[in-house]
Parts: structure tokens; C-alpha cells; sequence
């Protein structure tokens, strides 16, 4: 359930935020999200991951239909990746890695300062 609950946090925040904010600094955010949320470096990752893939792909979509513009397709056959669809399945993959990687950085900044558990029993 914190699996699915971080998703949704993340794709609210990149689809608020990223209104005002580049992609850089987008990162810083998911990078102090995944420190803030904490837990282990792969909830932070995937969670991150999907959210903000989700939403990059999700406002590539609604950008694309809600103006009509032939700028996907022609981009799409510039690129020679075929149509728009792929262009937005790109735009989505980019956005899986970039959060992904900014809150795992994150995360992992925030284990250096945690205290560690003995592994030994005293």
C-alpha cells in the first residue's frame, strides 16, 4: 500500500511542480522527496520511477491530443522511430529514468547519515 501511495505523491508533485520547474530541478525534487520518504532503495526507486514516467507520459498524451500539433509525428519520422506513439513512449521511459535515479540518489544520501544496526547481538 506505501508502494502505491508514493506513486501517486510522485505523479502529483511532477505534474504540479513541473509546471514552473525544468526537468533539473524537477530532479532536485525527487531527489529530496526520496530522502524525505525514506525506506528501502528500491521502493524509492520504482515508486519514483513509475510515478514520474507515468506522468510524463500521461501529459505527453493530453499536450498532444489537447493541441492537435503534428510536431510527435513529424519528430517520430525525423527520428525514424515511427509515429507519435513511440515519441511518447520515449518521453515516458526518460521520465522513469530520471525519477528513478533522482530518488534512489536521494535515498541513498539520507542511509549515509542513518545510524546502522550492529549486526551482532550483544
Amino acid at each position: 500500500m506505501k508502494f502505491v501511495i508514493y506513486i501517486i505523491v510522485y505523479a502529483l508533485i511532477t505534474m504540479v511542480l513541473g509546471h514552473f520547474l525544468g526537468y533539473w530541478l524537477m530532479m532536485v525534487v525527487w531527489g529530496i522527496l526520496g530522502a524525505t520518504l525514506g525506506g528501502e532503495g528500491s521502493l524509492a526507486f520504482f515508486s519514483a520511477a513509475i510515478g514520474v514516467g507515468l506522468a510524463w507520459f500521461g501529459q505527453s498524451i493530453w499536450i498532444s491530443l489537447g493541441t492537435g500539433s503534428p510536431l510527435p509525428e513529424m519528430m517520430g519520422e525525423i527520428m525514424q522511430l515511427g509515429g507519435r506513439g513511440v515519441v511518447m513512449t520515449l518521453t515516458g521511459l526518460i521520465g522513469f529514468l530520471i525519477g528513478g535515479f533522482s530518488a534512489l540518489t536521494g535515498n541513498r544520501f539520507r542511509k549515509l547519515f542513518e545510524k546502522k544496526k550492529p549486526y551482532y547481538f550483544r
